[in-house]
């Protein structure tokens, strides 16, 4: 079997999908040299804002069995954490909740369903424990990872295995190293202008994190949700498709604070730390492909992994673990495929 021994890897951003990708890639290869670039670490990132429920959908690729691949390496991967002395270290814990709808009585999210360590329908008498006239609901079990905690964790697992960190912007391809025969793009919303890649879009989110403590479930009700995270608790719910406005939004900030603390009365207690915009790499299909570019007199292999949207917490494993089978194909048989975008 190939090791990749001595070859340069370049992983391009810091986000949760780029460390799952170093992370998948210095297991699978130990004796490469990877390097992250990026400019923007832990809670500068996107993924440090995320609510981070294991929450996926079906629809984020044209594949299905190649999503239900993602989620369950994924999932298996948070789950042993769960079970490992790890835990607390990188925020990931097991939480239970309310999924609600005031306009159908049976919906379902296949994924969850079958994949959750725990998962029902709540009957009527559950229902109306809730303030408002809720038509359906389910309860179910989900890793929640708290990314102030795992990407600290995951930065620090990757430097003490030998990982290199270099803080950098990368506006080309072309400003990566000549040493580099790899490089994995993992830039989430900046391979826009990294690829001119027009099928990538923001979708704008808002949250309010409060400190809440005796919140220990989450709940999704229509259009807002609370997920607990290890210390703080996010209020969230907007996506604003196209928009590239990072300020916060008085009205959607009263309009998430109005709705949750009607779903949970109790939040009106909670002290509010701060308000938080973040705009997710939006893609029809998350890409996830290979193939060779020409540089100088050589090629390079050039990865990409994002465009994972809202789901790049929930998907990040998986599909880091799609790249690492992919680069270990070409590296063990000198062959590739090129999905289709």
């Amino acid at each position: 079997m190939m090791t990749l021994k001595g070859q340069e890897i370049a992983v391009i951003g810091a986000g949760v999908v780029g460390l799952s990708t170093a992370l998948s890639l210095q297991e699978e290869f130990p004796l490469a040299n990877i390097t992250v670039f990026a400019d923007k670490f832990n809670n500068e990132t996107l993924s440090s804002g995320a609510g981070g429920i294991f929450r996926p959908e079906i629809n984020v690729h044209h594949d299905e069995e190649r999503v239900r691949t993602w989620c369950k390496d994924s999932l298996s991967h948070f789950l042993d954490i769960v079970k490992s002395s790890e835990c607390s270290k990188a925020g990931i814990q097991l939480i239970s909740g309310y999924h609600l709808s005031s306009l159908f009585s049976d919906f379902k999210n296949d994924l969850v369903q079958s994949l959750v360590p725990e998962w029902r329908k709540l009957n009527e008498k559950e229902l109306q424990c809730f303030p408002g006239s809720f038509k359906g609901g389910q309860f179910y079990t989900t890793p929640v990872i708290d990314c102030k905690y795992y990407l600290p964790w995951m930065k620090s697992k990757f430097e003490n295995a030998g990982g290199k960190i270099v803080q950098k912007h990368v506006s080309s391809l072309d400003e990566i190293p000549d040493n580099y025969s790899i490089i994995v793009n993992c830039a989430g919303l900046g391979a826009k202008g990294l690829l001119q890649d027009e099928m990538l879009t923001p979708i704008r989110g808002q949250t309010i994190v409060v400190k809440a403590p005796w919140i220990k479930n989450f709940y999704y009700a229509d259009t807002v949700y609370i997920i607990p995270g290890v210390e703080c608790v996010t209020l969230g719910g907007i996506k604003d498709y196209g928009s590239w406005k990072k300020e916060v939004d008085l009205y959607q900030k009263q309009y998430i604070w109005d709705k949750c603390t009607e779903l949970v009365p109790s939040l009106k207690n909670a002290e509010i730390l701060y308000d938080w915009v973040g705009l997710r790499p939006f893609r029809p299909s998350v890409r996830v492909d290979t193939s060779f570019v020409k540089h100088g007199n050589n090629y390079r292999l050039i990865v990409n992994n994002y465009g994972h949207g809202g789901h790049g917490v929930a998907l990040s494993w998986g599909t880091a673990q799609d790249i690492k089978r992919m680069i270990k194909k070409i590296a063990t048989k000198g062959n590739f495929t090129v999905s289709k975008l």
